[in-house]
């Protein structure tokens, strides 16, 4: 096919109705690029023999030698659609998207910006991790799908299925596929009985007070049309490499008339499913209970349904003849009752393959058959945005969009009806920008010189003439937004002095212009353009996004508005920017195409954000009345580490600019700049790590880089198990970061004497403390939370959190900011499925009562937990927990006895509620002394009578913090605690310690009690936190493998020495492969991939998902002490604890403790001689 222009692509952007926005989504491996390559060869684009071969839209040369796709690539495409009434012509704008799970921030990126999705399914793999990931994506975004069968060329040629066996294992297939859209259908449909159900109980209350409710049940509505069935044409058979596919219409008008039946599409209702032709009657079909009352239930096992017959055999047929057994003969036959074209070269080509793409593409096109079904099944901009932008818009559940709600505003109106408006009726303009790529600068066309000089050649003076203007226009626009800036001209200095290109306030003498000619106008285009090219950067950003509304054109001035903008908080002021657009672009994969202007429906690239929006955001003209879209929807967590410095030290500036443009290139890179100057690069796993230390080297720093070990998070608990005996905790000191564990082994050189070993009278986990200077005591009991509690939790640490942001809002104390601050990377377990208790019960949608939701649910996690007495538990959940910890959503609790609930005089307080106090006066600041001034008032006590009146109210905040702090960095390395419970059983006030104090009753004395107690209670923490075992929790991977029996021994192999335990494994039916998932500590992650496609010859792949944080059942200070584990592993305890070399790896990186021997096992050296 001819090359299509792009100026006709550009045509077409103004008919909404003819525009389609399509992404390709699938697993790994697939056939999403080879698709996109058959589908870019019918614009001439790409040859279309080297469909599948190129790769055309793997733009990166690591893309191409790994042959995955990394980065979201996109391009408009031009189809001709050919109906018997007339034609139409259509713009398909295609986003190819990554598959691996490490860039599903990409395909994220890419459902966002589309109406409709590809689904590429390998029918040998079938539906793997990735295929529901991408499913659950288009789900969320409310995109629709159409399912592709890839690959049956491989059922043909490698497993030798007969038709029969084709058509159950595809039956099969699809009705997987289903089953996970029914998964999300019901989730869904869980979520707003919740809702409804709640607003039916408001309005209840409204019209009838406290009697009950009656009888109330929730509509049914038809899930039918969120299926794939071959019958309604939204499902694809067929093989990307062999260039064809078909839908079930299109056999469907071939065979409609030769079986006499009327109307193809009442065929095409009876192409899929137990339907044949009548064995006497050719021109009748049977379904399978007619088949049986005629002719017998034996006659309905051996016909072969019309599916197999009309549509898999004919191509078996060809298959056979042209590759299995080849037959020169039959293949003429073949290409003749098909009555396709076939070039004399390819007849005599030697490569089978050759003659069968060529048949095949002739006859049953996959370009053409995708691009109907785009076309048909797909919407339209007009069709997709009532349905997708209310939720976006009102930041509600989807269900709710699916009635279609009536605009409220004009700009919604826009929004709903995709309204470009015009000159002179202009709409708000409203844009997405899913994503912000990096490109090199000479890619752009106005900065490629070459490209400015083809076009002095190519294009005609009339048009060298129009393009001169715009650039004069286009430049003249944005001068008036940077009055700094330089307006492109070819008159002299004098002639174009204006105040909107110098910022001159003075009268102006304008004189007439003297004649340009083109050539001159041509070169000073060029000169300016070299010009800006050694000014600035070799990197430009380029914003891709989409028109939801208005026109966007060149030297518009909108506002830039990022996720956490807010029109109704002026603290998000922040997040919002004004911003110029400089140039368009229409995104032709690794071209750029220049617009002057875009209409509303399409996908475009901007230039002009960059500093403006980070990763992604919306663009608006007016942003108080124009929405914030939501923000996107991301499957995966960034979760692996590394620090990083530049090998020579004169490169840091060079690397801070590296990782800034880094940081807005990828929407799922984290940069973090710690407080001591340190560079730390956050991704989503190893693969995305390589990418992103590759871009840096080469394209952003530009510089050689170090790079440190990946930095993997750990967690600490502790169990209830017996402590190791050969443990004594050395010394804290007061900074923290003086703890000194020592074994039995070493504890000679240490005086036990300053040993904080357990006294023999107290509870195990007790302690008794006291601040330095002796005012304050404390005793502090600290145990391990059940294990139900920890995961409820951690499930829930979202709707904690909401909770908790709702009771402190009015109370925000400076902890929760310095948190806010911290650079920790906080990664939430996920669980896979709630336990059946849990779904007894359905969460509430109003936040009002989700804190008493969560508080009855963690009750009954307590329940039979050994330790934990009921009503404990009750004085627990109802007035003892006070917060939870770190940062106050994380599994641990700060509980107060009854004695102390009674001194702060919190008998009636809540965790989830605003703390109210009873008696005197509310105090939250954290010092317990009054001021100078109130303490110099006659009616003001003594300063003795205060202190001993001081309560436990006075010190809440300062033991709050010290909790904080001791949840936030645990004792054996520093990193966050899980399953603890802090019960602060009494505190008293010495007055005799505070008289005898000096200058008590200054604000520096009350200010150091504070630091005082926060020191006392984190330390006191941490030795309760010793008494127990203690355990490291690990960030663990699930790993999915498919490999077949022959390198299944060697994949169990590389699992057993990472540490990682096998969680299932089963065969897939009818197929030779078996399906392993596994489970893998992320810090043994690093090479497994590689070393696994070692071992098994590159049979055997495995995908790696965040799973969430597991226990590691080793105490770390465990060393051998029975008889038989000295029989077993002598002295030298030859086995490592594998716990405490983690822990010691931590420790050693954040500069602690670490307790090493210099010298191991050695024997005094003897010679012969002596």
């Amino acid at each position: 096919m001819p090359i299509v222009p792009p100026s006709k692509l550009a045509h077409l952007q103004s008919n909404t109705r003819n525009i389609r926005n399509v992404c390709v989504l699938a697993h790994v491996d697939h056939g999403k690029t080879t698709l996109s390559d058959a589908l870019l060869a019918t614009n001439g684009i790409i040859s279309s023999k080297l469909a599948g071969k190129i790769r055309y839209l793997d733009s990166r040369e690591d893309e191409q030698q790994r042959g995955i796709t990394m980065e979201s690539s996109g391009i408009s495409l031009y189809h001709k659609q050919t109906d018997v009434e007339k034609d139409a012509e259509y713009l398909i704008n295609l986003i190819d998207s990554p598959g691996h799970v490490d860039f599903s921030s990409e395909v994220a990126s890419a459902a966002r910006l589309s109406d409709g999705a590809l689904v590429l399914v390998d029918v040998l793999e079938g539906v793997c991790t990735q295929t529901v990931s991408v499913l659950h994506q288009a789900w969320v975004e409310n995109v629709r799908p159409i399912l592709f069968l890839n690959k049956l060329d491989r059922m043909i040629v490698e497993w030798r299925m007969t038709p029969s066996e084709a058509y159950t294992h595809m039956q099969q297939l699809i009705e997987q596929v289903n089953a996970v859209l029914a998964g999300f259908w019901e989730g869904d449909r869980l979520a707003e009985d919740s809702r409804m159900l709640d607003e039916a109980k408001e309005r209840w209350r409204e019209t009838h007070g406290d009697a009950p409710m009656t009888e109330w049940y929730l509509e049914e509505k038809d899930d039918s049309h969120i299926y794939f069935s071959p019958e309604q044409g939204n499902v694809l058979f067929g093989s990307a490499i062999d260039g064809w596919a078909f839908r079930v219409n299109h056999f469907a008008q071939i065979f409609a008339e030769k079986l006499g039946i009327p109307s193809p599409v009442k065929l095409q209702a009876l192409m899929w499913g137990d339907y044949y032709i009548d064995p006497k009657n050719k021109h009748r079909v049977l379904n399978g209970k007619q088949l049986a009352k005629l002719y017998g239930a034996a006659k309905v096992a051996t016909s072969v349904p019309l599916f197999v017959q009309l549509c898999l055999n004919p191509v078996w047929q060809v298959y056979e003849n042209a590759v299995i057994n080849v037959d020169q003969e039959k293949i003429d036959k073949v290409i003749g009752a098909l009555n396709v074209k076939v070039h004399p070269r390819d007849r005599r080509s030697k490569d089978s393959r050759v003659v069968l793409t060529a048949i095949m593409q002739g006859w049953i096109s996959l370009a053409q058959a995708c691009m109907s079904a785009i076309v048909e099944q797909l919407p339209s901009p007009c069709d997709a945005q009532p349905l997708r932008l209310p939720p976006l818009v009102h930041k509600s559940a989807k269900s709710a969009a699916e009635s279609r709600p009536a605009p409220k505003n004009d700009v919604e109106k826009a929004l709903y009806e995709c309204s470009s408006g015009s000159s002179d009726a202009p709409v708000p303009l409203v844009a997405y920008i899913g994503k912000v790529v990096s490109v090199p600068r000479a890619s752009l066309p106005e900065f490629s010189s070459g490209k400015v000089q083809a076009d002095r050649v190519t294009m005609s003076a009339e048009e060298m003439r129009a393009k001169g203007r715009d650039a004069v226009r286009r430049e003249l626009a944005l001068s008036r937004d940077t009055p700094t800036g330089t307006p492109l001209s070819v008159l002299s200095p004098s002639d174009t002095a204006s105040p909107m290109s110098s910022g001159i306030t003075t009268p102006l003498h304008v004189e007439a212009a003297p004649e340009v000619s083109v050539d001159s106008l041509a070169e000073a285009v060029d000169k300016q353009l070299v010009l800006k090219e050694s000014e600035s950067e070799d990197e430009i950003l380029i914003g891709f996004g989409r028109l939801y509304s208005g026109t966007i054109s060149v030297g518009d001035t909108l506002w830039a508005m990022q996720p956490k903008y807010n029109a109704k908080d002026a603290k998000t002021l922040p997040f919002l920017k004004q911003t110029t657009v400089q140039s368009l672009y229409m995104m032709m994969g690794r071209e750029f195409v220049q617009l002057q202007s875009v209409p509303a429906g399409n996908v475009f690239g901007i230039r002009g954000i960059a500093g403006a929006i980070l990763k992604s955001g919306t663009l608006a003209s007016d942003a108080q009345i124009c929405p914030n879209l939501a923000a996107i929807h991301t499957e995966t967590f960034p979760i692996v580490r590394v620090a990083i410095e530049p090998i020579n030290p004169q490169d840091m500036d060079k690397l801070a600019r590296g990782l800034e443009l880094l940081n807005q290139a990828d929407p799922c890179v984290q940069v973090v700049s710690q407080t001591t100057g340190e560079h730390v690069l956050v991704t989503a796993g190893e693969l995305h790590l390589e990418r992103c230390l590759k871009d840096l080297r080469e394209r952003f720093a530009q510089c050689e880089i170090h790079v440190s070990e990946p930095i993997v998070p750990f967690r600490e608990g502790i169990v209830r198990q017996s402590a190791q005996p050969g443990v004594v905790l050395g010394e804290v000191g007061s900074s923290g970061r003086l703890l000194a564990i020592i074994s039995k082994a070493s504890s000679k050189s240490v005086d036990t004497d300053d040993a904080r070993a357990k006294p023999e009278d107290l509870p195990r986990g007790e302690i008794h403390t006291a601040t330095a200077n002796g005012q304050v005591s404390l005793s502090i009991l600290v145990e391990p939370l059940p294990e139900k509690t920890i995961n409820f939790m951690t499930r829930h640490a979202r709707d904690i959190k909401r909770v908790v942001n709702l009771a402190s809002s009015q109370r925000r104390n400076r902890l929760n900011a310095a948190a806010e601050a911290l650079d920790e990377i906080d990664v939430i377990a996920s669980v896979d499925s709630d336990s059946d208790d849990e779904a007894k019960t359905t969460k509430p949608s109003r936040l009002s009562e989700l804190g008493p939701w969560l508080s009855a649910r963690i009750h009954q996690t307590f329940n039979r937990a050994k330790g934990w007495e009921p009503h404990r538990v009750d004085h627990v959940m109802e007035h003892g927990l006070q917060v939870l910890g770190p940062r106050q959503v994380g599994p641990n609790m700060l509980i107060y006895s009854n004695q102390v609930l009674e001194q702060s005089g919190r008998t009636n307080s809540s965790w989830y509620k605003q703390r109210e106090h009873n008696g005197r006066g509310s105090s939250s600041a954290a010092t317990p002394y009054l001021s100078d001034d109130e303490s110099d008032s006659e009616d003001t006590p003594s300063a003795e009578g205060v202190r001993s009146a001081s309560t436990a109210r006075d010190f809440e905040e300062s033991i709050n913090t010290g909790f904080q702090l001791a949840m936030q960095s645990g004792p054996l390395c520093f990193e966050p605690v899980v399953g603890a419970a802090v019960t602060i059983k009494n505190i008293t006030f010495n007055p005799e310690a505070a008289a005898s104090s000096d200058a008590v009753r200054s604000a520096s004395s009350a200010s150091a009690l504070s630091g005082q107690v926060i020191t006392a209670v984190r330390d006191a923490i941490w030795t309760g936190f010793l008494q127990w075992s203690p355990r490291l929790h690990l960030a663990m991977y699930t790993c999915d493998i498919q490999a077949t029996s022959e390198v299944l021994g060697k994949v169990y192999g590389v699992i057993n020495r990472r540490h990682g335990r096998i969680l299932s494994e089963e065969m897939r039916e009818g197929t030779p492969y078996f399906i392993i998932k596994a489970a893998i500590p992320i810090v043994e992650s690093f090479g497994f991939a590689d070393e696994i496609r070692k071992r098994s010859s590159g049979a055997a792949v495995p995908l790696l998902i965040f799973r969430g944080f597991e226990s590691l059942n080793v105490d770390p200070f465990w060393v051998p002490t029975t008889e038989e584990e000295l029989e077993d592993l002598g002295e030298k305890a030859d086995k490592d604890n594998v716990a405490k070399k983690y822990m010691d790896k931590v420790r050693k990186r954040k500069g602690l403790f670490v307790e090493r021997k210099i010298v191991e096992h050695a024997e005094k050296q003897r010679t012969l001689k002596k």
